[in-house]
């Protein structure tokens, strides 16, 4: 029997909701038994044994497997129907062409029939779809019998030409599926990995090209395993001269713009990784580039759109200007309701920019829209974003001296992130610091404070150091020297001390 409880238990909340209530509704305005099933499963406390009995009053083994059997297949019906609609629009078209093109030969509407496929393979040529190519030519050659305009032998040469696409592309899967691995080993190990020579010596073991090896796609599966790693170690500045090079390389050897899609998302990649290492101008440049290309290839606006927006205003704030980045920022929170990651990120990013101007009360207005679980933040969000917006509500309310509330939150969030906090001493550090500021704020400017701080606190070059680690030590130095925080903050980036 498939374990239908944790399929169900690890659905998201959202998701969960979503479900029960296409399941909910029966006849005469009754929930239908599929929906009780659903919400019994759910309940943890209730043991499985028990279920047949508060669904129909006694063990009715025959009528609950039937039961269940229809829930299972609704569900699965449900994730692939959310998997479906998150895959990438272009792609989807594809697959709707492929889709109506076939039914439409097998109807015997030939003639339509053959467009939607030609016109499906035309897009599959401008994405680099090989495995939809794959299934065109396929279907191409199956009725060729029924268009008497089929050049057989040229689509049978087009197919074998693609399946040889496909075989790199599954070798260089293997190639990067490869480097994870040895990259990961390393790491474990202690080692510091040469990237260029790994990269040598996997794509000499699955014989890849320097051709096929060296486009935006790969290139951007490439720095995904390098960004994980910097994301951990925060040192972004091992990323910039890789990515850079190797951009370059490929965009100017690219003149047909092959993997738009890829080359748009690692123009994001460069810019996010840019204005990690602070060099903000230059991540401008590369959102500029990015709007550029999404300005010719506008089906893609819409993925981007908040992303672009969310970093321009980070960029502009830490650039100096303020009262930009608010503008820019209040863009992206435009839609109140969406709780894509995006407009979370959007969330997080403007209560930081109003608490650079003392906009204290734009903050509780954006927090009050911030009502799941921590657990539900880190599972969507993850562990760094949670952080990040529990420390701005923190030092939110500790300048509207609400400092009840503030003890109760900072010691709920010690608690609850113990784990973490045991791996991030720093950050333990700075929360029992930053208790003594509002509890004792005479200490703060005394020279006894400001040593012991930054003793404890181990210090990176500014160059080195992550730029929202800076912002929240510049909240601390602020008060110490009685500065504003948002100069103090632009200060420290600077590498002003």
């Amino acid at each position: 029997m498939i374990p239908l409880s944790d399929i169900i238990h690890k659905l998201s909340k959202e998701e969960q909701i979503k479900f029960f209530n296409t399941v909910k509704k029966s006849g005469k305005n009754k929930v239908s038994k599929k929906a009780v099933l659903f919400k019994l499963i759910l309940d943890k406390k209730i043991n499985s044994k028990e279920i047949p009995k508060k669904i129909y009053g006694k063990e009715n083994k025959v009528a609950y497997h039937q039961l269940r059997k229809r829930l299972f297949d609704e569900l699965i019906q449900f994730i692939a129907l959310e998997r479906f609609n998150l895959e990438e629009e272009h792609i989807l078209e594809i697959t709707q062409l492929i889709l109506a093109g076939k039914h439409l030969i097998e109807s015997k509407n030939y003639t339509s029939g053959f467009k939607l496929l030609l016109k499906a393979e035309e897009k599959a040529i401008h994405e680099n779809d090989t495995e939809s190519l794959n299934e065109i030519y396929n279907l191409l050659i199956q009725f060729s019998h029924y268009n008497p305009d089929t050049e057989l032998e040229k689509i049978i040469e087009k197919l074998e030409q693609n399946r040889v696409l496909m075989i790199e592309e599954s070798n260089l899967n293997m190639a990067y599926a490869t480097v994870k691995a040895t990259f990961n080993s390393y790491h474990q190990k202690g080692i510091e990995p040469n990237l260029d020579e790994i990269l040598k010596d996997v794509f000499t073991r699955f014989n890849i090209s320097e051709r096929s090896g060296n486009n935006f796609k790969t290139l951007y599966q490439l720095v995904q395993i390098v960004a994980a790693n910097a994301n951990v170690t925060k040192e972004f500045h091992r990323v910039v001269p890789f990515v850079l090079d190797r951009y370059s390389s490929i965009n100017q050897q690219d003149e047909q713009n092959r993997y738009i899609f890829f080359h748009i998302k690692l123009l994001y990649f460069i810019s996010n990784v840019l204005f990690r290492e602070k060099r903000f101008e230059e991540s401008n440049e590369f959102l500029d580039k990015m709007e550029a290309l999404l300005h010719v290839n506008k089906s893609y606006q819409k993925v981007f759109a908040t992303k672009i927006l969310v970093l321009k205003s980070l960029n502009m704030n830490y650039l100096g200007e303020n009262q930009k980045a608010q503008l820019i920022i209040e863009k992206a929170l435009e839609s109140k309701a969406d709780t894509s990651k995006d407009h979370l990120d959007a969330m997080v990013v403007g209560s930081m920019i109003y608490f650079h101007q003392k906009n204290y009360k734009k903050i509780t207005a954006i927090y009050s829209q911030l009502n799941s679980s921590d657990s539900w933040y880190i599972k969507k969000m993850g562990i760094n974003w949670l952080m990040n917006k529990n420390l701005i509500e923190i030092l939110t309310h500790i300048e509207l001296e609400n400092l009840d509330y503030v003890d109760s939150r900072l010691d709920s969030f010690l608690s609850k992130h113990e784990d973490y906090l045991a791996h991030d001493q720093r950050a333990k550090v700075y929360l029992h610091y930053l208790k003594i500021s509002y509890n004792h704020p005479n200490k703060v400017q005394t020279e006894d404070f400001k040593s012991t701080f930054f003793n404890s606190v181990q210090k990176k070059p500014t160059l080195r150091e992550d730029i929202y680690v800076l912002s929240f030590l510049a909240y601390l130095k602020a008060k110490m020297l009685g500065k504003e925080t948002y100069e103090t903050t632009l200060e420290l980036v600077r590498g002003i001390s």
